[in-house]
């Protein structure tokens, strides 16, 4: 469409709904008219920014009960204010006529006026027969109003429209969202185990020959890691269990002997004798 002090935008877009980003959504079109001329006050390409109503309505707002005086008054004034101007007008072009002759010609043009006007009220009024026996006034609302941009300046709308104290139910874009970014990862679904890092070793777990990680080899709670069959027992002390220093100490801890048994008592495999 073409206007006065704007471009006229080719026919093929000006027959399809405009795309882009959404910067701002609002319930009222005078609200997205101010975000529009707070965007235009802050120098930015306006041009870019369309204004797309959502669900739109049609509302007819009744205001009044139609019946012949009201039709006829209406009527009335109506041709009243049309004969004031072509009897205003056409004293203007009456130089013959004096004071006291143009203020009759005004009135006469002005009682012309309410008459007949309030003769082809009633008549169109008397021809509906009934159909429309009220008065109204038509709107087309839309339940929401999106402000579109252009994606290529779509930040800088944001920037400057989250200076203006207005609601808007758009979604705002999260932080440091552009161009490059990557939104998190999904977390793992509910009961599976989370991956290991690469490198991470198992303290707990014994040292495989192939120096794979101990967790392919050994449970993660840091238990014996399960032989399996046809392959020779892994070398090695297990877990609790460490060998005694060359002099027969214990390497870790000190040693408790257990008390004499009672005479005529065989010792006990557990007996420091049998150890």
């Amino acid at each position: 469409m073409a206007n006065l002090f704007g471009r006229t935008r080719p026919m093929d877009e000006a027959r399809i709904v405009p795309t882009g980003e959404t910067i701002g959504s609002y319930t009222s079109y005078l609200d997205a008219q101010k975000a529009v001329d707070y965007l235009a006050d802050e120098k930015f390409p306006v041009q870019h920014v369309s204004i797309v109503g959502n669900d739109l309505k049609m509302v007819e707002r009744v205001t009044g009960k139609l019946s012949y005086p009201r039709v006829a008054l209406s009527g009335a004034m109506t041709g009243a204010w049309f004969g004031l101007f072509i009897g205003v007008m056409l004293s203007f072009f009456d130089g013959n006529a004096s004071g006291g002759g143009t203020y009759l010609n005004v009135f006469t043009a002005v009682l012309m006026g309410a008459a007949f006007w309030m003769l082809f009220a009633i008549i169109g009024y008397a021809a509906q027969r009934g159909k429309r026996d009220f008065t109204s006034t038509n709107q087309v609302l839309a339940s929401s109003y999106d402000v579109i941009v252009t994606p290529d300046v779509a930040m800088d709308a944001r920037r400057l429209l989250a200076q203006l104290p207005m609601n808007s139910t758009a979604s705002k874009p999260l932080q440091g969202q552009g161009q490059g970014y990557r939104p998190p990862a999904a977390p793992p679904a509910a009961g599976t185990p989370p991956a290991r890092p690469q490198g991470w070793h198992d303290p707990y777990g014994a040292p495989t020959p192939t120096g794979e990680q101990g967790g392919q080899n050994g449970q993660a709670d840091g238990s014996s890691p399960v032989e399996s069959e046809g392959q020779a027992p892994l070398s090695g002390p297990r877990r609790g269990q460490f060998p005694d220093l060359p002099d027969g100490r214990p390497q870790y801890g000190i040693r408790m002997d257990k008390p004499a048994e009672p005479a005529g008592e065989e010792p006990t495999k557990d007996s420091p004798e049998h150890h």
